[in-house]
């Protein structure tokens, strides 16, 4: 597991702030926390809970309130604030910054941005960018694939058909998110994959070599990310030995510590592996609504046990 290294002048660049304050070596601070400080209680010189590394959001409240404090109480709550943990300040709303605020920013040469953006609007958007950038990641051998708008990772060992059975897929009609490594990202409670940037669009084909599908089959035959909602193993038919029959027991596949239903199917000549992944994907949905047609099953069957048949 990894996670990405977000500092103070990437959020400037990203959201187009102006700078006010901080030199080359501030705004190398980096954000560690998703969520903002917003600081009422410090302002009014209440110090009982610090927020010591979030990033500081000053809005039109205040900004006023900033304008009655006398010089002591501005010292006391911005000493407080200006913490070498903290990663900056940014004013909203167009307002300025107070001078005596700037004095304190210039002493301890911390970051101090300003943005043209309402403060709730700032928030809002920066917690969703922070929380894509410092979300967990990992990288994992794989080809996924929108299936009926279902997140579909298709895994198993190197030459066992993954690229081929996913381009089969894709001329029916489904679409490439990633063939061979998938990036993948837990963010808002959901896993999101995606292509490495080298592999975007592109898919390998053994005989073949590597094929652009957005080209070959249009730009509707790809999609940019995926949430995953499934993994199918493809294993050789030899190599399986207790395989689940009847789908009782559900497997599960461990993707940064979140438990995603996997199915595992065998492969040979002779099954159409792409019919077979269409229909799992199928049954899959059809469990997510209520009904299982291996309960469907069962109940049959004990009835005519019960029957005495």
């Amino acid at each position: 597991m990894r996670k990405k290294e977000v500092t103070i002048q990437n959020i400037a660049n990203h959201f187009g702030l102006i700078w006010l304050n901080g030199d080359r070596s501030a705004m190398k601070k980096q954000i560690t926390e998703i969520a903002c400080n917003r600081p009422g209680l410090e302002l009014a010189c209440f110090f009982g809970y610090p927020r010591s590394k979030r990033l500081i959001l000053i809005g039109n409240k205040e900004t006023a309130y900033i304008k009655q404090m006398t010089l002591e109480e501005l010292n006391l709550a911005f000493d407080f604030l200006f913490v070498e943990q903290c990663p900056g300040c940014i004013i909203c709303g167009n307002n300025d910054c107070n001078p005596e605020v700037l004095k304190i920013a210039k002493k301890k040469n911390f970051p101090i941005f300003k943005s043209t953006r309402r403060t709730n609007d700032m928030m809002v958007d920066l917690m969703n960018y922070l929380s894509d950038e410092l979300a967990p990641q990992t990288s994992i051998h794989g080809t996924l694939l929108d299936i009926y708008s279902t997140g579909v990772i298709i895994t198993g060992e190197s030459g066992i058909g993954k690229s081929e059975t996913a381009l089969e897929l894709v001329k029916k009609g489904h679409h490439l998110v990633s063939d061979d490594r998938v990036d993948i990202s837990f963010t808002r409670n959901r896993l999101i994959g995606r292509a490495p940037e080298l592999l975007h669009n592109m898919i390998e084909v053994r005989g073949i070599g590597i094929i652009d599908c957005s080209k070959m089959f249009g730009i509707n035959a790809i999609a940019d990310q995926m949430e995953i909602d499934l993994v199918i193993k493809l294993v050789k038919m030899n190599s399986v030995e207790d395989l689940e029959r009847l789908g009782t027991t559900a497997s599960t596949f461990d993707i940064l510590g979140q438990k995603v239903t996997m199915i595992t199917i065998p492969v040979s000549g002779a099954r159409s592996i792409c019919d077979i992944i269409e229909v799992a994907v199928t049954n899959y949905k059809l469990k997510k609504t209520g009904y299982d047609s291996t309960y469907e099953f069962e109940e049959r069957l004990n009835e005519l046990l019960r029957r005495g048949r």
